[in-house]
């Protein structure tokens, strides 16, 4: 059986969820957002570029598995598609974005900002404790040590 393409992918992971939307992005390729929150955007089938708060985006570019992003460089990070394994890590960084957009939102409606902000901080370590694993299979599965 085929891998899905990234594009495929990645809708069936942020559509499901509520207040997710898709349109064309300003640049060409398809952009996804959670109200006015950019959850980030694909160039076709080959590139992701998402954006992160810049102690969560420091920590994905020092593994090693996303590049820094281009523009508001310390927001952004950039992921190609090499082979079937990026596209599960695609979906992971799309799901860690996700989660900060909707924590920010919380945040954003909620009047005492300490429950929205413990869960934030919940939340970013269960999702980094996932990419960490997803990652690590990535690397089983590319023969790749680093």
């Amino acid at each position: 059986m085929d891998a899905p393409s990234l594009t495929a992918a990645v809708r069936r992971e942020l559509l499901g969820h509520p207040g997710v939307t898709e349109g064309a992005h300003r640049f060409g390729g398809i952009v996804f957002h959670l109200g006015r929150r950019e959850l980030g955007h694909l160039h076709g089938e080959t590139v992701a570029d998402l954006p992160f708060p810049p102690h969560l985006r420091d920590e994905l570019v020092a593994s090693g598995r996303v590049s820094p992003g281009h523009g508001d460089a310390d927001r952004w990070v950039s992921r190609r598609v090499q082979g079937p394994e990026d596209v599960e890590q695609i979906v992971a960084l799309f799901r860690l974005s996700y989660e900060h957009a909707a924590a920010a939102a919380r945040e954003d409606d909620d009047e005492d900002e300490a429950p929205a902000a413990e869960a934030v901080g919940q939340g970013g370590a269960a999702w980094r404790d996932r990419l960490a694993r997803i990652f690590q299979r990535g690397r089983r599965a590319s023969g790749s040590s680093s």
